[in-house]
């Protein structure tokens, strides 16, 4: 079968039974959680739930348990549901116990493999691709992430408008959690108010976090080693994750090459916040950094930027000494 991403998985539930046997991966935690939420939606009833949902995590959980729990019938329903988290943690020995019900998947059952990352060579992989379904669940591009933010906000029964979800992107970054989490703070502090302006952004939302993004690049600019340290440490004391910060990072870094390239077209106000995405209420701020950078300094810090997010990905225990890299070879 086709893989399918987080739009065809919503499209295909709609029309058609979800396969007994399915590998969902990525590394978007979000994503991952909405979409079980629609699979366990569309397999199971609310009613039996109780006793037909089984969720299990590869480093907590005996495979012979799962196993077991695969093998059990549904109780008043003519499917259960079995999720089994973190499955690239498993050893060889481990899927021996498994590939049978997955090259040979029970009616009864559905058995849904959750990863963040996979090996498309094994012979699990393979097997879901033959005998179930596949659904990469890929992290948003910065032009997706309107959208996301429509479709979390839909969730949460409320409708932001255009403005809103600019300043809500440019404040939070590209997290989908975390987009999540604010949109939940607008729904509580809206209370029976459904629509969202960009007042009611500014109120709920901090602004820490940008304000300590403008504050880094500034310093890395200015070539300031010890005061891009210390604001780096402020990003990451107000809730962001390294990962997270060098994705703040990366965006701004985008946000002020595409306005130096706007600016050289002659372009200005509206017609500049449209073609790069900026909102108006930050525009001032960004073309005042534009003058402390130029186009070798972004380049040099993007190319590092990538080399620090590979490297953390690689070695996250040591994350704090790649982010400290990362401002000492950008403000040499």
């Amino acid at each position: 079968m086709a893989v399918w991403d987080f739009r065809q998985l919503q499209q295909n539930l709609e029309t058609q039974t979800f396969p007994s046997v399915a590998l969902i991966f990525g590394d978007e935690g979000f994503l991952i959680n909405e979409a079980l939420k629609l699979v366990r939606k569309h397999v199971i009833e609310p009613a039996t739930m109780d006793f037909n949902y089984d969720s299990f995590f590869a480093d907590a959980d005996n495979v012979s348990k799962v196993r077991d729990t695969l093998e059990t019938l549904p109780m008043m329903a003519a499917r259960r549901l079995v999720v089994y988290r973190d499955i690239e943690k498993l050893k060889e020995k481990d899927w021996e116990q498994l590939y049978s019900l997955i090259e040979d998947p029970l009616d009864s059952c559905c058995f849904v493999l959750v990863a963040a990352k996979i090996d498309k060579r094994k012979r699990y992989f393979k097997s879901c691709l033959k005998k179930g379904q596949i659904i990469e669940l890929k992290k948003p591009y910065d032009n997706q992430i309107p959208a996301w933010i429509d479709y979390i906000a839909y969730n949460h029964e409320l409708k932001l408008n255009t403005g809103s979800i600019q300043i809500l992107q440019q404040l939070v970054g590209n997290q989908l959690a975390d987009l999540n989490s604010e949109i939940a703070k607008l729904k509580q502090f809206l209370g029976n108010k459904k629509t969202v302006d960009e007042q009611d952004v500014l109120q709920v939302v901090s602004r820490v976090r940008i304000n300590s993004v403008f504050d880094l690049t500034e310093a890395i600019g200015a070539k300031d080693r010890a005061g891009a340290l210390t604001f780096l440490a402020n990003l990451l004391d107000h809730g962001q994750s390294e990962l997270a910060a060098i994705a703040l990072i990366l965006r701004h870094l985008r946000i002020i090459a595409s306005l130096k390239e706007g600016l050289k077209l002659g372009l200005r106000g509206a017609k500049l916040c449209s073609k790069v995405g900026v909102p108006s209420f930050f525009l001032q701020n960004y073309l005042q950094q534009c003058e402390k950078w130029n186009p070798q300094q972004i380049s040099h810090a993007v190319k590092v930027l990538h080399e620090t997010d590979k490297a953390i990905k690689s070695s996250p225990v040591s994350s704090h000494i790649w982010l400290e890299n990362f401002i000492l070879k950008t403000c040499q």
